[in-house]
């Protein structure tokens, strides 16, 4: 009995350490993840300026398509292509490793979870009829899909507002498909 119960301890223990609550934080992104996240990141965009909103959808993280299935995404961004009209060029002004805490939250207070590496990109985008104030940014996270659009207020914010990886905590307030803003 003692050693079930010593095994339980030690099964609950990993378990509890990886959990998203006490996430530990993983090791910054390294030059040769920055680039593989950045080369997906071409591919997203891409996938946003030929109208591909489902190639675009599977490139962005399950945790944000949990919440957003591809019927919503694609009226996002097809709402988005009219407003802006077509993204005419966007270039890179500078890419770094982040921990969530460094990254900024959405203007409604949901921040990006721990525990998941990321990488943010700082851009200057382009649009045939918009005009974006101030550079937009894009995060990609790693998880065991690769690397993924992670959030961000790239494409000038689709979704309304900044889009993010949400805590647990923020996820538990919320059904999947539930509007934020409601």
């Amino acid at each position: 009995m003692r050693l079930a119960l010593s095994a339980i301890i030690a099964a609950l223990a990993m378990f509890l350490s990886s959990a998203p609550l006490g996430a530990k934080e993983p090791e910054l992104a390294t030059q040769e993840e920055i680039v593989a996240a950045h080369a997906v990141l071409v591919d997203w965009t891409s996938a946003f300026q030929a109208g591909d909103y489902r190639a675009q959808w599977l490139l962005t993280d399950s945790r944000i398509r949990r919440w957003h299935d591809r019927k919503r995404w694609k009226g996002w961004m097809t709402k988005a292509a009219r407003r802006n009209g077509a993204l005419k060029s966007y270039a890179i002004e500078a890419a770094s490793p982040a921990r969530a805490e460094d990254l900024p939250c959405t203007e409604t207070g949901h921040c990006f979870r721990p525990g998941v590496k990321y990488v943010i990109f700082l851009i200057r985008s382009e649009y045939e009829i918009a005009a974006p104030a101030q550079p937009e940014f894009a995060v990609m996270a790693f998880s065991d899909d690769g690397w993924r659009f992670g959030g961000g207020t790239f494409l000038n914010r689709p979704m309304g507002e900044t889009s993010v990886i949400m805590t647990v905590q923020d996820e538990r307030r919320y059904k999947p498909g539930f509007s934020i803003r409601n």
